[in-house]
């Protein structure tokens, strides 16, 4: 034991050491490579500019004008104190945020490493770590944008080793009260790293609370089936292009509906017993009277609710399709949940109410508690904003959904496909399972000569990701006692879960603006996912032949070093020393910004997040809204937004005036602009004080 100890910190130091050393030579690399191979997303500094203004005493700004909220509150608290630097030197904070995001790069991986090898093999949970601390894809979409990346996935993986210890605490130990606060605490540190991973800290009170019971594994599962069927239901029967314009309120207010609906009916119908407790043609008839009844109460409340005006315009069809879908998932999962199960039913056998009445007192108080702490910031979170910003919720998010909602936008629009509903599109930022895909996409060009065509690209993508799937169900299936293990020691199920809902958050709410770093917890799980396959595979061969372990620790050792090699080649290629003259400007058009614009003016921007931060002696105001005030974005949605930068002082407006036509801004600058230069595609503008003829009706 001890000696097994001593390995893993040698490993874990090791790691670290790596990791931060490979960073460590990037931090001091030329300034010039900051702004341009590194933090080069426009997004990380919205961050990185509040920052700075919160420092200098100006409140929550961007541009020291107008309040706003248009970010995630976790990752903003811990760039404050490192953007007072930006007062001395703007690339010293940068070096330091560098290093920074390497230490959480750092934490995450010896987490990973600590939560598979409690379950899994040492060599996998060596690879998992390695996977995690040097894949390129995993550095390019977490670690190097600048953004509230590096602590979401922390959050994500601590919570889950949390979950993991609590795992082996509550089965042989009375729970205690301030272990449910502790990992209460954990889930609203997730939360604030990123708010959409709210699903996911939800369900951790289901997985928390529910122990014990075939419900905790169950409930998460059916909340996804639900959601992903009610929405898909409407978009089937309307098309996604009406549904994301016209139907998307109403098919989330028939998901909240049904999930109370159906999830009561399930439990009372006694869908939630042991799958062992009955035979399976009882589970059957069981789970079909629930889904039935609860399918026609859901349809026939919300038909009332819509004829008293508290809902909206619905296909009733749609329910149909609905309880179609949702039979056939919920039954394959208690299907699925009967082969998992041991044959022995070990707990006595009760009826829900007579489970309910022995329960209720310890699922209310434990739930009150966690919760409570969750609900509770989360409500004060929401309280601050409303006094504070004029709304509840981060004013970012409220544009995007508006972009969504608005046709043939100029930013990224709802997904328009069936693929794009589910993250599996080849479009970068619907594609949710990355970096499993590139895998696919390399199987799918090694079969091109089984199934060849100009034009076979997508079909053998998809034909390689089928297979995975089902050589993935096969090695679980054929596994079941060391799986079902596995999922419950590293909380998969509401891991997977909570990252399924958090895909249809977005994809079926005609949400616009989609990124690919949204999909934190999807790259944790394929991660987690992963070491857990392999160690399926692996197991059987180390019982078998007796040095099988230490050549598998040595060839995931291999693999370590090769990755770290490659990803240490990639910094130094991109990091360079002595490279860049010490006073070329940080981007190219600050030069021409700066001779082309009088001191102190007020510069609007489609975007602006770089040249706010860098630019000197002028005000970036930032006209998309996502990192503006609500009072401006409501005056974009009446068609007022010229009128309303000029009255905050903006005077000149840098912008595409070909991008200000389309929608969100539907021409509504184009009588208020006098153009007098020209840049990279864009063109600089006088903001004028009254229209040169009379603007178009906003629509």
């Amino acid at each position: 034991m001890n000696s097994n100890k001593k390995q893993s910190s040698i490993f874990e130091f090791a790691l670290v050491a790596t990791i931060l050393g490979i960073h460590l030579y990037a931090a001091f690399s030329d300034a010039y490579n900051f702004p341009n191979a590194w933090f080069m997303r426009d997004d990380a500094y919205y961050y990185f500019k509040v920052a700075q203004n919160i420092s200098l005493g100006l409140g929550s700004t961007f541009d020291g004008i107008n309040l706003t909220n248009g970010y995630h509150p976790l990752w903003m608290l811990v760039c404050i104190p490192i953007f007072t630097l930006a007062r001395f030197d703007l690339i010293l904070p940068l070096r330091i945020l560098l290093m920074v995001m390497a230490a959480l790069n750092a934490a995450t991986a010896v987490l990973i490493y600590r939560l598979t090898k409690n379950t899994l093999s040492q060599a996998a949970a060596m690879l998992a770590a390695f996977f995690w601390a040097f894949n390129s894809y995993i550095h390019s979409t977490i670690y190097d944008p600048g953004l509230e990346t590096p602590l979401a996935a922390f959050a994500v993986v601590f919570f889950l080793f949390n979950l993991s210890e609590f795992e082996k605490d509550w089965r042989t130990n009375e729970l205690a009260t301030r272990k449910v606060w502790g990992l209460a605490i954990s889930a609203t540190l997730v939360m604030f790293s990123r708010l959409d991973l709210v699903f996911l800290a939800l369900l951790g009170g289901v997985w928390i609370i529910l122990r014990g019971k075939p419900m905790r594994s169950l409930l998460p599962l059916d909340m996804l089936i639900i959601f992903g069927s009610m929405t898909s239901s409407v978009a089937m029967r309307t098309g996604i292009m009406q549904y994301n314009t016209t139907y998307a309120a109403s098919a989330i207010q028939a998901v909240l509906l049904a999930l109370i609906i159906k999830i009561s009916a399930l439990y009372f119908f006694g869908a939630y017993q042991h799958p062992r407790a009955k035979s399976i043609l009882n589970t059957i008839r069981q789970t079909g009277l629930a889904i039935t009844a609860s399918t026609i109460l859901t349809a026939a409340l919300y038909i009332l609710l819509a004829q008293m005006g508290m809902g909206k315009n619905f296909p009733r069809s749609a329910f149909v399709i609905d309880w179609g879908v949702s039979l056939l998932l919920i039954l394959a999962l208690r299907l699925t949940a009967w082969w998992f199960s041991p044959q022995k039913v070990e707990t006595p056998i009760t009826t829900p109410l007579t489970e309910l009445g022995n329960n209720w007192k310890k699922w209310l108080a434990e739930g009150i508690t966690y919760y409570g702490i969750l609900g509770g910031a989360l409500s004060l979170y929401m309280l601050y904003n409303k006094i504070t910003f004029g709304t509840s919720s981060p004013v970012s998010g409220q544009v995007k959904r508006w972009w969504g909602t608005q046709i043939e936008t100029v930013y990224e629009s709802p997904a328009s496909n069936w693929a794009e509903i589910f993250g599996i599109s080849f479009q970068m930022s619907h594609n949710a399972w990355q970096p499993a895909f590139s895998l696919f996409h390399w199987v799918g060009e090694l079969i091109y000569p089984l199934y060849p065509g100009p034009t076979t690209k997508d079909e053998r993508f998809y034909i390689s990701m089928l297979a995975f799937i089902l050589l993935a169900l096969l090695i679980l299936f054929t596994n079941t006692r060391r799986a079902k293990r596995a999922f419950s020691n590293m909380a998969l199920i509401p891991l997977a879960a909570g990252s399924g809902i958090q895909i249809f958050s977005y994809t079926t709410t005609a949400y616009g603006g989609i990124k690919e770093w949204y999909w934190i917890s999807q790259m944790i799980l394929i991660t987690l996912a992963g070491a857990t396959l392999l160690d399926l595979v692996l197991r059987p061969l180390q019982r078998k032949i007796k040095p099988a372990r230490i050549a598998f620790n040595l060839a995931a050792i291999a693999a370590g070093f090769f990755l770290a090699y490659q990803f240490g080649f990639y910094v130094k290629s991109v990091m360079r020393y002595n490279y860049f003259p010490a006073n070329r400007p940080y981007m190219e058009v600050l030069p021409y910004l700066e001779e082309n614009t009088p001191p102190n003016s007020v510069i609007g921007i489609t975007g602006g997040g770089n040249v706010a931060y860098f630019i000197h002696n002028r005000t970036i105001v930032n006209m998309d809204g996502l990192i503006n005030s609500y009072e401006y974005f409501e005056a974009l949605k009446r068609g007022e937004a010229p009128q309303y930068l000029k009255q905050h002082g903006v005077s000149i407006i840098f912008a595409s005036p070909r991008l200000l036509t389309f929608p969100p801004y539907n021409g509504q600058f184009a009588p208020y602009l006098e153009n007098y230069s020209e840049y990279g595609g864009k063109n600089l503008m006088y903001l004028l004080e009254e229209p040169k003829y009379k603007p178009e009706p906003a629509p």
